[in-house]
């Protein structure tokens, strides 16, 4: 569906860089992050291609564990670093 939005040029400018990375179009990136958004990322992915960041990095699988500043501490503390 075509539409017309303002988008903030640092937001769109980002979209820009992830659908290059991604070769797709903005709209599919602009469409896949608010659908995200919007159910708190519960909607499965679309595109195989999302499932990796713009770094190119694949994200771990979700574990169901919370990385917090104070879980990373903890694990410096026992391991000494």
């Amino acid at each position: 569906m075509r539409t017309t939005i303002d988008i903030e040029p640092d937001v769109l400018n980002a979209a820009k860089e992830i659908a290059r990375h991604q070769n797709v179009a903005v709209g599919r990136v602009v469409s896949s992050l608010m659908r995200e958004a919007l159910t708190g990322g519960a909607v499965e992915s679309r595109n195989s291609a999302a499932d990796v960041s713009v770094t190119g990095f694949e994200p771990f699988p979700d574990r169901g564990v919370v990385v917090t500043s104070e879980l990373i501490d903890r694990i410096r503390d026992t391991e000494g670093i």
